[in-house]
């Protein structure tokens, strides 16, 4: 299962209204979204066509990594961002009401040009694209907006536990083995299938292997229907609405802006998320859930009552122990994530960049010969080098490149990118 995500708002906040804290934990998302979509997407250890993983250097500590990034990454982290995500709309739309833009028109065309951003991501780069799917489900969320905090709520835990009676239906219904399968993501599923036969292509190593651009290319217009049928099929939409909506009520309350006015609230957060969320993601990945899907009754719903049990707490977890710790000596460090916070959308898009450099076949190649050992240090000098880059970028200019293009086309004017002098970018 990809697990990718986006940038927290629907646009780059003015300088004077960011959020240090909230910059640092999308820094912080963002090497988790790294590692995860290093595991699986596009080191493809494991899978068919690829090297066996017991021939691999890493073999014997392999089964290990992989289960902690199983266990305490995959899905954890897409779900942070989604979080920061109705975060981020939340302080879009106090600032929307301030200048008496009750209809978010402006925010809408923010969630278009993510769309049409999506859509590129998808068709010229990396077949796991979220961007799209969250601007989908941003113009949903646009629409909840006015809800009480009461029903937020209600609604928060109704769509995180709606998938179990959903895989329920699907599997009671005779799972893939049913003359049609009930799942929204069929006919998805039937397009991609037939033009992964025109092509030959019979499995994912198969076509992310070709060395051919333009092969590459028409791959990728296969795998949209694939990415849209799973996104459906695991009933994504349920997951990324309620992480959104529960951000959103988080930005009402302004908890990230004062996290020290939240103490008692932080702290219940972090132990509950803790004693929800890691035995039930410890259990499935000891069962190895990430595959359950094609598995069998038994262990499709096994997945998705872990996953509704576990992810999102775990995620809420880490969201609170990282806002406990930026109030204590850990905050010196922490900022050092700000930088890439800031500039998250051009992160993101450069680590499918680099993703599809090192291991598929039109880059270096590297797919089912990196193991799941080396894809941790891997991630931490990706997140490094973007650090890096981050902070000289931001040290000459106002926003980060994809940032500004988003920004210019959202208010349909160039916007001023360039500093009028360099300037240090605080991080201690």
């Amino acid at each position: 299962m990809n697990n990718t995500v986006t940038p927290s708002a629907a646009a780059p906040l003015e300088e004077s209204d960011r959020s240090d804290l909230l910059d640092a934990l999308r820094g912080f998302a963002l090497f988790g979204v790294c590692l995860a979509n290093l595991f699986t997407s596009f080191s493809l250890w494991g899978e068919t066509g690829a090297s066996a993983p017991a021939s691999l250097a890493t073999a014997a500590t392999d089964p290990t990594a992989a289960f902690l990034i199983r266990a305490l990454v995959d899905g954890k982290f897409y779900s942070l961002f989604s979080l920061l995500f109705g975060i981020g709309f939340a302080v879009q739309l106090q600032r929307a009401q301030a200048r008496g833009d009750t209809k978010l028109r402006t925010y809408r065309r923010r969630l278009w040009v993510l769309l049409a951003i999506g859509l590129v991501h998808l068709l010229l780069v990396w077949n796991g694209d979220i961007l799209a799917f969250y601007a989908l489900v941003g113009l949903l969320l646009v629409r909840l907006r006015n809800i009480s905090d009461r029903a937020l709520l209600r609604w928060v835990v109704v769509l995180l536990l709606l998938p179990v009676p959903l895989w329920a239906v699907f599997w009671l219904g005779g799972g893939w083995k049913a003359p049609v399968p009930l799942t929204p993501g069929l006919p998805f599923y039937a397009v991609g299938g037939a033009l992964a036969t025109s092509m030959k292509m019979t499995t994912f190593y198969q076509a992310v292997a070709t060395k051919n651009w333009g092969t590459y290319l028409r791959v990728l217009q296969g795998l949209v229907f694939f990415r849209f049928g799973g996104l459906l099929f695991q009933w994504r939409i349920c997951k990324v609405l309620a992480m959104f909506l529960l951000g959103l009520w988080v930005g009402r309350h302004q908890i990230f802006r004062s996290p020290a006015a939240h103490l008692p609230l932080l702290r219940r957060v972090a132990v509950w998320g803790l004693a929800l969320g890691l035995p039930a993601n410890l259990l499935s990945a000891y069962l190895n859930a990430g595959s359950a899907y094609d598995n069998g009754e038994a262990l499709g719903l096994a997945h998705a009552a872990l996953y509704a049990l576990g992810v999102g707490p775990l995620a809420l977890a880490f969201a609170a122990l990282f806002a406990l710790a930026w109030l204590g000596p850990a905050r010196g460090v922490l900022r050092h994530l700000a930088p890439m916070g800031r500039m998250a959308l051009t992160c993101y898009l450069t680590q499918s960049l680099i993703g599809v450099f090192l291991f598929y076949g039109i880059g270096l190649g590297w797919m089912g010969h990196v193991g799941p050992t080396l894809l941790w240090p891997l991630a931490i000098a990706i997140i490094a080098a973007q650090l890096m880059v981050c902070r000289w970028w931001l040290a000459r200019f106002r926003f980060g490149p994809v940032e500004w293009l988003w920004r210019s086309l959202t208010y349909r004017q160039w916007q001023p990118l360039r500093r009028a002098a360099p300037v240090a970018v605080a991080v201690g």
